[in-house]
């Protein structure tokens, strides 16, 4: 009996070692599941594919191309989009089979169509399943600008000054969030709508405390959360001389992105 005792305690030992050991991980696993959203899943998708080697990072600039040396790859952003693609049909067709149907109808034999460059689209329909096709679109959308806050409203005003200050930078595509932070509880930086922002900002009062002070009282007095905001290495800096206006322009943009998942459901409206 004694034995048996015995081992069953250093089962529970291991078994305890074991679990706090994986403790950081389960939960940086937990938080990237419940603040996942499609854009972030697709852009991450991106890079698992290949897409920014021709295209460039997030699409913004496409390498040279010898079957084109006057334009090369195209890039997504800047509306060179409106090129190649008008709708989320089109865009899923040059994903799934590297071309869309206008592409083929121009395209012939002899390698003078349209869709015959020196660098062809690869067709990656064979390698996605429906809901990765999915992501990738919806990453495409917002990546490009296809859909916009129409001009001249709160949101779109709160839509520019969030690129004027290069916020996306950080808070990831269409302020997806997920980009990479050591040290921090989740292990990445937390996007403008879905489940990680509303874990991080209860109401339009901490969303001013967020952005002018770069930090929410109540997760400075919160001991875990405090802990580990000295611990990570990328932070929020503080933007204290933003006016009232530019703060209610921001608050709108961020419930435009909830509303629109981060900004790819609804019409094309680049301008």
């Amino acid at each position: 009996m004694r034995r048996v005792r015995i081992r069953l305690m250093l089962i529970v030992v291991l078994v305890g070692i074991v679990g706090l050991a994986a403790a950081p991980w389960l939960i940086r696993q937990f938080w990237e599941v419940r603040g996942s959203n499609t854009v972030r899943r697709g852009v991450r998708l991106f890079t698992q594919m290949g897409c920014y080697s021709c295209h460039g990072e997030l699409g913004r600039q496409g390498i040279a191309d010898p079957g084109d040396t006057e334009n090369g790859v195209p890039a997504w952003t800047g509306g060179v989009w409106m090129m190649y693609v008008k709708n989320d049909e089109e865009i899923r067709k040059w994903i799934d089979e590297g071309s869309t149907a206008d592409d083929h109808e121009h395209s012939d034999d002899s390698d003078e169509g349209s869709g015959h460059r020196g660098i062809k689209m690869p067709a990656y329909g064979d390698l996605l399943s429906d809901s990765e096709l999915d992501d990738l679109v919806a990453a495409f959308k917002v990546a490009s600008g296809m859909i916009r806050p129409a001009a001249g409203t709160t949101e779109r005003r709160g839509h520019d000054l969030a690129r004027k200050w290069n916020c996306l930078s950080c808070h990831g595509v269409g302020a997806s969030g997920g980009m990479s932070n050591p040290g921090s509880f989740a292990g990445f930086i937390p996007g403008w709508y879905g489940n990680d922002f509303g874990d991080l900002v209860k109401d339009r009062k901490e969303f001013d405390q967020w952005i002018l002070a770069g930090s929410i009282p109540r997760m400075d007095r919160n001991p875990i959360a405090s802990h580990f905001i000295r611990k990570q290495r990328i932070s929020m800096p503080e933007y204290e001389n933003l006016t009232e206006t530019e703060l209610d322009d921001l608050w709108m943009y961020a419930a435009w992105l909830a509303q629109t998942d981060g900004g790819h459901i609804g019409e094309p409206s680049p301008w």
